[in-house]
Formats: C-alpha cells, sequence, structure tokens
C-alpha cells in the first residue's frame, strides 16, 4: 500500500496522520447515484474529492459480486465508486490520493453490541486485573493498586476469570471475601468478572450491601455460599445489585472523557466507525464530541429498562434520549435481560444444569424478571414503536423471549420497521432456530465465543459437554432465513472485527499460538468469509435502522470506511486476523493512519 505521488502536476499531498484530516472535508456536490461509475463533469471546486483510493479491491457490500477498483471521497460522502480510469476526473490540487496497491476497502465495520468506553475507565482509574490469570496475579495487582491509591473510599475494577479458583478436585467455589480482606478490611473492594455478570467482594462490601449469611438469593442472583452457609463474597448477577446499590465509585467529567478518548482511538485501530452503544456514559459527551467534530463512532444509544419499572418510565427513559439524535447518534431501542450467563449458572436453560453449577440436579437458571412481566414490558415498548433488544444467552431465556415477541406481533400488529432484537443467542433449539427466522427477529452473535475458548471449558462443566459444543449453530440459522449481526460484547471480550470474523470462519481460536491447534467447537457451522463480513457491516448499519446512510459502499452515503492491506474474502482463513487495518475513515475524516 503508498500514496500516489505520481502526477503532483494535478494534485498536491498532504502528509495525514492518525489524528485525522479536517482539512481535507471540502464541500462538493454528492456525485452522480449509486453505482454509475463515472462523475459529473471534470475536477472543479465543485466536484473535486477530498480523498480517493484506487487500484485495490472495492467490496462494496451491495453484494458478494460488486466490487470496483476507485472510490473518491468529498466532504462526508462517498461520490464516486468505479473503474480507475473513472476517478482521475474527481482528482484536484488538494485531493489525497491514496494507490491501495491490491488492498481492500469495505463499510467501516460496526459492532452490533458493545459498550463504550468499554475497560477504560478501569485501565486509566481503577484497578484492571486484565493482566492476571492467578490467584497471586490477581492478590498483587489490587494491592498495589490499593497502596497507590490510599485515599480512596472504595475500590471497584475487573476482569477477573473465575477458572483461576478451581481447586484440584476439579471443583470451583469462585473467589472469596478473605483474599481482599487481607488486602482492605476496611474499606469495600467489589471486582467485576470478565461477563460482568459477577462480582468479588470483601467483607465491608457485604456489609454496606446489607448482605448477611441470612440474606436470600434475590431473583435471578445467587450469593454464594460455604459449607457452612456463610456468604463467601462471590455473588452473580441479581445479587450484585446489593453492591452496586450501596457503593460506587465516582468518576469526574475528565476521567469519562479520556476513557472516550481512549476507546475511541482503539476502535479506530480496529477499522470500527459503527457500534450498538450499551454505554456507561451519558449520551451528551457523544454529542460534546460531535460538535467538535471529534466523534468517530456512528452509534445508537441503547438504556437497559430493569425489572421494577413501570411501561410509563420505560417509554420515558427512551423519549428523553431523542434529544441527542443526529446524523452520528440515533436512539429508540431499549434493552432488557432475559437472563443471566452460563457460567454463572444464571442462563435461563430449557434441560437442567449439571451439579457443578452448585444448585443440586434440578437448577435451571433464573431470570430476573418474572416471565409475565418481562413479556409485558416487551409488548408495551415494541407498541410504542421502540425497538427491543434482548439478552438471551440459555435456549431457555431464547424461547421466552421469542414467546413475547410473538405476543408483541399478535398483540401490536404486523409493521414493517419492527426490527426486534436478541443478542447472544448461545443456546437455541432448532424448532427456536425456526420461529427466529419466522418472526423476523434480528440476532447480535459474539463470534469470538464460537471457538473452545476458557469459557467454554467452564459452560462444560456446568451443562456438559454435548450440550457447550452444540452452541451457536450459525450456519443453520442463516440457513434458515435468520439475520445475524456480528457483535462482540467488548469489553466482556476482545472487539476486534478481524478476529471475530475468522472465528466466524474456522470455529477455532484466531490467535496465531493456538489456531494450529485443536480449539474447534463445532467446525461445521463455520460460515463464509463474506457472509461474516456482511454480520459486521451492513447487518449491523440495518439493526441500527442506518442501512440507508452506511453500511455499503454507494454513492451518497457518509464515508465511514476501513482499509484493509489484503483481501479478506481471498486470503487463507487462518491469515484473516493478522490482516492489518491501514486507514479508518469516520465521516469523511482519516481517524486512523497505520
Amino acid at each position: 500500500m503508498k500514496r500516489d505521488l505520481t502526477t503532483l502536476s494535478r494534485r498536491g499531498f498532504i502528509g495525514l496522520g492518525a489524528a485525522g484530516a479536517s482539512v481535507l472535508a471540502a464541500g462538493c456536490s454528492a456525485g452522480t447515484g449509486a453505482g454509475s461509475g463515472s462523475a459529473a463533469g471534470s475536477a472543479s471546486a465543485e466536484s473535486v474529492a477530498s480523498i480517493v483510493f484506487r487500484n485495490g479491491t472495492i467490496q462494496t457490500m451491495v453484494s458478494e459480486d460488486d466490487t470496483a477498483e476507485a472510490l473518491a471521497v468529498a466532504g462526508n460522502k462517498i461520490v464516486y465508486v468505479g473503474d480507475d480510469a473513472g476517478v482521475e476526473d474527481w482528482i484536484g490540487e488538494d485531493t489525497e490520493v491514496i494507490d491501495l496497491d491490491g488492498g481492500m476497502v469495505i463499510p467501516g465495520f460496526m459492532d452490533g453490541h458493545i459498550h463504550a468506553p468499554g475497560d477504560w475507565l478501569t485501565k486509566l482509574y481503577e484497578i484492571d486485573l486484565s493482566q492476571g490469570t492467578t490467584i497471586e496475579e490477581y492478590k498483587q495487582i489490587i494491592s498495589d493498586f490499593v497502596e497507590a491509591n490510599p485515599d480512596d473510599e472504595a475500590y471497584t475494577g475487573h476482569p477477573f476469570m473465575i477458572n483461576a479458583f478451581e481447586l484440584e478436585d476439579g471443583t470451583n467455589p469462585g473467589p472469596n471475601k478473605e483474599i481482599l480482606d487481607e488486602i482492605c478490611p476496611d474499606k469495600p473492594i467489589f471486582l467485576y468478572d470478565t461477563s460482568h455478570h459477577a462480582m468479588w467482594c470483601n467483607s465491608k462490601a457485604l456489609e454496606m450491601g446489607g448482605i448477611t449469611n441470612d440474606t436470600p438469593d434475590p431473583t435471578g442472583g445467587v450469593i454464594t455460599r460455604d459449607e457452612s452457609g456463610e456468604a463467601t463474597g462471590y455473588l452473580i448477577d441479581g445479587a450484585c445489585s446489593f453492591i452496586g446499590d450501596a457503593v460506587s465509585v465516582e468518576h469526574t467529567d475528565e476521567e469519562y472523557k479520556d476513557a472516550i478518548d481512549k476507546y475511541q482511538e482503539v476502535a479506530s485501530e480496529y477499522g470500527i466507525t459503527g457500534i450498538t452503544n450499551l454505554t456507561a456514559v451519558d449520551p451528551h459527551f457523544y454529542t460534546d464530541l460531535e460538535k467538535d467534530g471529534k466523534l468517530n463512532l456512528r452509534m445508537r444509544v441503547l438504556p437497559t429498562i430493569t425489572p421494577g419499572t413501570s411501561h410509563e418510565e420505560a417509554i420515558e427513559t427512551i423519549r428523553n434520549l431523542e434529544q441527542y439524535n443526529s446524523d452520528m447518534i440515533s436512539t429508540g431501542t431499549a434493552k432488557i435481560f432475559a437472563d443471566g450467563v452460563t457460567e454463572g449458572g444464571t442462563a435461563v436453560m430449557l434441560e437442567p444444569y449439571t451439579e457443578a453449577a452448585g444448585k443440586g440436579s434440578e437448577w435451571y437458571g433464573e431470570s430476573v424478571w418474572d416471565q409475565q412481566e418481562f413479556s409485558d414490558m416487551v409488548v408495551a415498548l415494541d407498541k410504542e414503536g421502540i425497538q427491543v433488544h434482548v439478552h438471551a444467552i440459555g435456549d431457555g431465556a431464547v424461547h421466552n423471549t421469542l414467546d413475547a415477541y410473538e405476543r408483541a406481533v399478535e398483540e401490536n400488529g404486523e409493521r414493517d420497521d419492527r426490527r426486534n432484537t436478541m443478542t447472544h443467542v448461545c443456546a437455541v433449539t432448532d424448532e427456536d432456530v425456526q420461529r427466529i427466522a419466522d418472526l423476523n427477529v434480528l440476532c447480535a452473535l459474539q463470534f469470538l465465543w464460537m471457538y473452545r475458548d476458557p469459557l467454554c471449558e467452564l459452560e462444560i462443566q456446568f451443562i456438559g459437554e454435548e450440550r457447550a459444543m452444540a452452541m451457536y449453530p450459525v450456519k443453520n440459522m442463516l440457513e434458515a432465513g435468520c439475520f445475524v449481526s456480528g457483535a462482540s460484547d467488548g469489553p466482556v471480550t476482545g472487539y476486534v472485527p478481524l478476529e471475530e470474523i475468522e472465528v466466524a470462519v474456522t470455529r477455532n481460536s484466531p490467535y496465531p499460538e493456538e489456531q494450529d491447534t485443536d480449539m474447534y467447537r463445532w467446525p461445521e457451522q463455520g460460515i463464509t468469509a463474506y457472509q461474516a463480513l456482511e454480520a459486521y457491516t451492513k447487518n449491523v448499519a440495518f439493526e441500527n435502522y442506518m442501512e440507508d446512510i452506511v453500511g455499503t459502499l454507494e454513492e451518497g452515503k457518509f464515508a465511514d470506511i476501513t482499509v484493509l492491506d489484503q483481501n479478506i474474502l481471498e486470503c487463507d482463513p487462518k491469515d484473516i486476523a493478522e490482516t492489518k487495518v491501514l486507514y479508518t475513515i469516520s465521516d469523511g475524516r482519516i481517524v486512523y493512519q497505520a
């Protein structure tokens, strides 16, 4: 990949760094219509591109065989998609011309379920356990942070892996409060696991949360206890709210801004230009960035509706977000939890967990919602035209969610713009795969979870190998007519689209040190690289009601673009994750350059 400097008599060269190139965003006409492959007249003030890509593969994603050689951007719009000869008419003195040298241009990657600003608040200002894998490493990281921050009134952080607490006999009671009490007995410590569905607390945090040995498990939650009935400090799903409601670690606006800046920087390095954002911060932070021309992620913002919320309150929450709607930000979707996670024993299953889950032989998991209240909320939101986005991991939760969506259609009638979604959909029966297709329910799936990683090993312990290895029947879903978008659930796991796409194809580890080993999970369910690329581009655009403005490379659409150093549709699937992102363009601005 190289810049074209061969005809400086027709254009000048402007060096652009990773900080972007707003100087190039000259206002220009919007071109001649999608797929025309020609420009109106020769280069002039009205028809000069700010950026031109040529001499490569432009994968438009309109269809698999719809490709071009060159693409031009003027301002924040795509103005030309066609052959190399035709793009010459768009090149002026100030046009940045990039020779693709056989590389690949695709619509910007999008993520259909992700939490911004991810783990950057933790990395910058909390206890970051991501570099630890053992109890001793966790203890050292926690001790170092507490010692370095003696004036903090409470300590939080993540992500710990439950695997670290497995005993020699193969059982896993989870973390315990004594380890944290030794480090800090007088101030609360509460740490989240990698899934954010479980919490490790010290005795002070349990005390402040009102948890005693006699506190009953809340609906959809588990207070883990030892053989004597004493709370150990390991809380799962609904039980975490005892601590969350009583203890908090506050951050300043500047800290939030720092975290968002770092998140955007990394997302741009990965080629991400759009997200379905289960955001942890107030949307005004993103609006402020947009006003300053610094928002690099086109997003749909989703609040979470919790049990006990009235229908009126939920609808008002969604409507109040409409003030943030713009070309970069959209609203109109509500997230609801139908269950928890398999490794916590809180995903709702149609068949019972194994004894290893610690809840007996007849434990099926439990939702934080009463099923009738859950269904009523889905129907009420759907009636208002609000898109519903449900976390459903177990096959029982998937089944219950489909029942609610089916009821919404029956009571509220057919609607062309209904795009109700389930995310995760880890376990699902064949019958419900067909129901997903028949009800036109969208599925935002985490492809990085679809190989035999350490979390898979936990799932095997809790539900047995046969059921765990039968998770994520993506190929069956696509063949049944299901609509699938790509998502990461970052920072629960990494949010590198190229890694996720490789796993989608191989169903094996995408990491070079592991990809030649047998870490397969149901490899027959691998899909094609094009299907995976669709999932992480145009399908997320559709999920977010943005298909008219992004998701494909067509004239008149916003210039959200990712440039790769090789064609991932033609390379060895095991090399997809090693592909380099060379440029990321958001709204016509170069926001990352390798």
